[in-house]
């Protein structure tokens, strides 16, 4: 599993709500690190358990992690974005993953 992808915001200038629009929008990366990160779970590959490395204006690093509980929420919005985008071939892996859990 390749490192854990790092995406820059200003937490200042973002709202919860923003996030889940900036992440739409710029970061492809991180909805297939979300697919790919679960899968290796419900797999029991070993892995990175960092899911993703936020980089304020400042530089300063924060892990993020994805708990269990966490998998269906963040699969889910995994799936939108993979629909909106029409890549239906990476949904049904989801529907797959989704039906493992």
């Amino acid at each position: 599993m390749p490192e854990p992808p790092k995406i820059y915001i200003n937490p200042t200038k973002l709202s919860a709500a923003d996030f889940d629009k900036v992440l739409m929008s710029k970061y492809d990366i991180f909805y297939r690190r979300i697919v790919e990160y679960v899968l290796n779970k419900v797999e029991k590959h070993p892995e990175n358990p960092i899911m993703a490395i936020l980089i304020d204006d400042e530089g300063a690093e924060y892990e993020m992690t994805l708990t269990p509980e966490g998998y269906p929420k963040s699969l889910k919005k995994a799936k939108e974005y993979f629909t909106k985008i029409e890549e239906y071939e990476t949904c049904d892996l989801i529907k797959q993953i989704e039906k493992q859990l």
